[in-house]
């Protein structure tokens, strides 16, 4: 089953500000077609239920599935397009750092889970968890959600030097294929890292420091930067770069604080970034009751498990023709 880059959709979505009881949904938006006029954002737009509560994350995706973990320590598997889940069986360990992607080789879905010092795969074509032979670094703690890219998934954690008694932030991989782990050195160690994301099919990392966050791209086996941004002062940070259109806009989750009534409450917010004219939209929520709280990229399929999805590994368009050296800088405000 072959995807293609038009099939993509932007999946955001919407929560009460308060748990009164109201379940989540979400809405499924084309790149053209974001939720940028307030009273008109939403006109035409199909509502997804969530099928969990609001404590409920996504962490993972592929092909269109997402992975979704709760408060009962479940892990599901989701495709929106067709408003179907799969709920795993029970996994031996609450694990501190999970993953799911597809094997090629094999062809064959996979969810990885990583509970130190053990670490186990279930594996869909055999509906079973199995431990993993191999063995991640030592003492780590996990910072990220899992990306997955080029048939491995990728983490940002920080290992413990014994040596020095410091912790180093790097890159822990898990080949799906091979069952192996590995180590990725980030391009900045020193720097603030907690979040990676993909870019077009590739690895980036985003990377702050003096209010300016660097996205690196993976190439090749070496690091680039892609563009700088910088924050303005009412933000606290950068989340992740969601989505990198053809045309160079970009889309960027950040993140502020509030206080309210002497209670400090952190505050995502989404903003378009438009590379031809500089300027910047906020997505705007659904209503009064229902706000933004997250968002996915995600391929429309039919499938749940169990095909095969071919996706393009081809160099992102921002890269193209771009000299040496050459970095596209953005200020958030």
């Amino acid at each position: 089953m072959h995807t293609s880059r038009s099939s993509q959709k932007l999946l955001i979505r919407h929560q009460t500000h308060k748990d009164c009881g109201q379940n989540d949904f979400c809405t499924l938006h084309s790149g053209d077609q974001l939720p940028l006029c307030p009273g008109r954002g939403y006109i035409g737009t199909t509502q997804v239920k969530f099928p969990y509560n609001r404590d409920s994350k996504i962490i993972g995706s592929c092909n269109g599935i997402l992975l979704l973990t709760d408060d009962k320590n479940r892990i599901t598997l989701w495709n929106p397009s067709i408003r179907h889940t799969l709920t795993l069986p029970h996994y031996p360990r609450r694990c501190s750092l999970t993953g799911f992607g597809f094997d090629p080789i094999t062809n064959n879905y996979k969810i990885v889970s990583i509970c130190h010092p053990y670490s186990y795969v279930y594996a869909m074509k055999t509906r079973t968890w199995c431990p993993i032979l191999s063995c991640p670094t030592p003492v780590f703690f996990g910072m990220s959600n899992a990306c997955f890219v080029n048939g491995a998934l990728h983490w940002v954690v920080k290992e413990f030097n014994k040596s020095e008694q410091t912790d180093l932030s790097c890159i822990m991989t898990f080949d799906l294929s091979t069952n192996l782990f590995g180590m990725i050195a980030l391009p900045e160690p020193s720097w603030e890292t907690a979040r990676l994301t993909t870019i077009q099919g590739s690895l980036a990392v985003l990377s702050t420091r003096d209010g300016e966050t660097w996205t690196w791209v993976r190439r090749d086996a070496s690091w680039s930067v892609a563009f700088k941004t910088k924050i303005g002062q009412d933000l606290g940070g950068i989340n992740r770069v969601l989505k990198l259109k053809a045309n160079g806009d970009m889309l960027f989750s950040t993140w502020c604080t509030e206080f309210h009534s002497k209670v400090s409450i952190e505050k995502t917010h989404f903003q378009v970034y438009t590379h031809e004219t500089g300027a910047q939209s906020k997505l705007v929520d659904f209503d009064g009751t229902f706000g933004i709280v997250g968002m996915e990229m995600c391929v429309q399929s039919i499938q749940l498990l169990g095909m095969r999805t071919s996706c393009e590994e081809k160099q992102p368009s921002f890269l193209e023709g771009k000299k040496t050296g050459e970095i596209m800088d953005v200020v958030i405000r």
